[in-house]
């Protein structure tokens, strides 16, 4: 059974389509148009060893910004990769449910720095890295012999910049 559809019947399809692409580039162009989300930022944490600091921070850094909703891409990697954990400090970790073998421990490379939007150092940078965003953690107490005291500080700095990827995010 075929149905019938008048010239009249066309010509209302065509203007519905018509103001309907009209609509689009409006809304579009004026910013108004509903965006997909924006690419993950890219969070490389960078410490001497590679085993202790930065993976520590990685994995603090991973949990805070999903409970926040936040898409990020979180690496840690080291300058020289050297098992720095004491035993007293894998007892710790484990008590807080951070395994900083997560992930396998990596020497920072330039494909690191170079995809990175924001670079955190807990130690001082060869000077052959070159970022436009490093942020300076290096005041960091020893996880190993001040752990309390150093989760007190990272868990403060890791928070505040959740807070201002978020905003970020807002102003997208």
């Amino acid at each position: 059974m075929y149905k019938f559809i008048s010239t009249s019947q066309i010509q209302m399809g065509r203007r519905a389509f018509a103001a309907a692409s009209l609509l689009s580039v409006i809304y579009g162009a004026s910013g108004c148009a509903l965006r997909a989300n924006p690419k993950p930022y890219k969070i490389v944490f960078v410490c001497q060893a590679g085993t202790a600091k930065s993976p520590i921070a990685r994995e603090i850094f991973k949990q805070r910004a999903r409970e926040r909703g936040v898409d990020v891409d979180v690496s840690s990697r080291g300058l020289v990769i050297e098992d720095h954990v004491s035993p007293e400090l894998k007892a710790k970790l484990y008590r807080d449910g951070i395994n900083t073998q997560a992930e396998p421990a990596l020497v920072l490379s330039q494909a690191d720095w170079s995809t990175a939007d924001i670079l955190i150092n807990f130690n001082p940078l060869p000077t052959s890295v070159e970022h436009g965003d490093i942020r300076d953690w290096s005041d960091l107490p020893s996880v190993n012999n001040a752990y309390e005291n150093a989760r007190i500080i990272l868990d403060r700095r890791i928070d505040d910049l959740i807070t201002e990827l978020i905003e970020i995010n807002k102003k997208r």
